[in-house]
């Protein structure tokens, strides 16, 4: 203990003699006198050491640095994120600096040595949303081009990506079905029974997904992809299963990518098989400006059904999107959607279009709101032959999100959020409403 203090004090005395630099000499009477014992701060003496390049020792007195207010709580966390730096050790800093946009998400000089930890931990998801948002903030234009220069490498590396969600989904109707008792089918009024009526129920919802890039040349990667999607409930003819794997190519460029291939997949609604598709694919994403991201993705899918052939036909798909961050902490997203579906009973076939809209911001203490609504119109090609009049279906869906990036479990965040789904059709069987509230776990990899 005693060697302990010691060398304690010959480290205060030390920093004390940096900061004594350019003080005024004493008075011959005043040296006479013994001298004080001196003061400094674990904090104060952590800084001074980081400045000396005496990085482990700084690192010790950050440690135990007990800081009085939330701005020496800022500064620790600061000085703790450079050490680890320094160190070698990009995942700590990188929670350092978490911390601190936890408290103040609004300091993009932050944000940026946070993306900088994430791509020195390969964490490229990460590194490449933080830096984006950092460009919402007016930055000199020398840090614009080396946040550039990430964003490019970040493309230019990346090898593969992966994410997975698991979520309780509580519904109110959660079959989408109507509420009405009786329907009118050729002037004649039949009774509808429970089973063709909405009814609440309690759902699982999971979704996973991999990706892998393998180089194959300068500028040129494979794109080989997995995701699945389901969402199961006590009464299993509710179930809806999805799995898709995707195989292509992406072509890299300064400011975005290109990608192309086949995909094929597999969907199981209740208990039973019923769909089969393949076909093409293509996906493009760019930056248009260090404020705005262009992506856009299209499918052409031939589907094949298990029970009903009449259902069978080509799908088309185009889903543009703009992606604008108002600021370090604002992002807006909107978007159309196209959908033609063929079939071979042209009461089946559809085109439908829509646009949705999306808003999030990251608040203090972790925090990340996120509202998004959309609506659709979808027009079927043929009168329906038991209701002797063409379909028309008007959806439209809101949502609220709210991500606690602050409080993980093993990398997982927790998020909770609310839906509203409301179908308007011109065949009243297919009117419904329904809410839903979502708690669930995230994490990307």
């Amino acid at each position: 203990m005693f060697t302990a203090s010691i060398t304690r004090f010959v480290t205060a005395c030390a920093l004390t003699a940096l900061v004594a630099v350019g003080a005024h000499a004493e008075t011959a009477e005043t040296a006479s006198q013994p001298a004080a014992r001196p003061e400094i701060s674990d904090l104060a003496a952590g800084r001074l050491l980081m400045t000396a390049g005496r990085f482990e020792d700084a690192l010790a007195f950050l440690e135990q640095a007990r800081p009085a207010d939330e701005k020496q709580a800022i500064e620790r966390h600061f000085l703790l994120g450079a050490v680890y730096m320094r160190l070698g050790l990009p995942r700590e800093a990188a929670e350092q600096y978490e911390a601190i946009l936890v408290i103040r998400p609004d300091l993009t000089r932050v944000r940026l040595e946070l993306a900088r930890a994430h791509y020195a931990a390969g964490q490229d998801d990460k590194a490449r949303y933080h830096f984006q948002l950092s460009l919402g903030d007016k930055l000199p234009s020398s840090v614009e081009s080396v946040v550039e220069g990430f964003l490019n490498a970040i493309d230019a590396r990346k090898r593969w990506s992966a994410y997975v969600s698991l979520a309780a989904l509580p519904e109110t109707n959660a079959a989408r079905r109507t509420d009405r008792e009786s329907v009118q089918i050729g002037g004649a009024t039949f009774q509808l029974n429970q089973d063709a009526r909405e009814a609440s129920g309690i759902g699982t919802q999971l979704s996973a997904g991999g990706a892998f890039f393998p180089t194959i040349e300068d500028g040129l990667r494979g794109h080989f992809a997995l995701s699945a999607a389901a969402k199961l409930y006590e009464q299993s003819a509710w179930n809806d299963i999805a799995l898709v794997s995707k195989a292509g190519l992406t072509r890299l460029f300064d400011g975005g990518s290109a990608s192309g291939g086949v995909q094929a997949g597999r969907r199981w609604q209740g208990t039973e098989g019923f769909q089969y598709s393949v076909g093409p694919w293509a996906s493009a994403d760019y930056r248009l400006s260090n404020r705005m991201r262009l992506s856009a993705s299209a499918t052409a899918e031939h589907r094949t059904h298990d029970e009903s052939d009449d259902l069978d036909g080509w799908r088309l798909s185009l889903n543009p999107t703009v992606r604008y961050v108002l600021d370090s902490q604002t992002v807006f997203e909107v978007g159309p959607r196209f959908e033609a579906t063929e079939a071979r009973a042209a009461h089946r076939a559809s085109r439908m279009a829509g646009i949705g809209v999306g808003l999030s911001r990251a608040f203090e203490s972790g925090i990340t709101a996120s509202l998004s609504a959309s609506v659709q119109r979808q027009a079927y090609r043929a009168d329906d032959p038991l209701f002797g009049e063409r379909r028309r279906d008007r959806v439209m869906w809101l949502s609220a999100r709210v991500l606690h990036r602050s409080l993980q479990l093993e990398g997982f965040a927790p998020y909770v959020g609310y839906t509203y789904e409301r179908s308007s059709s011109s065949i009243p069987l297919h009117n419904y409403d329904n809410h839903g509230a979502i708690l669930g776990l995230t994490r990307e990899f």
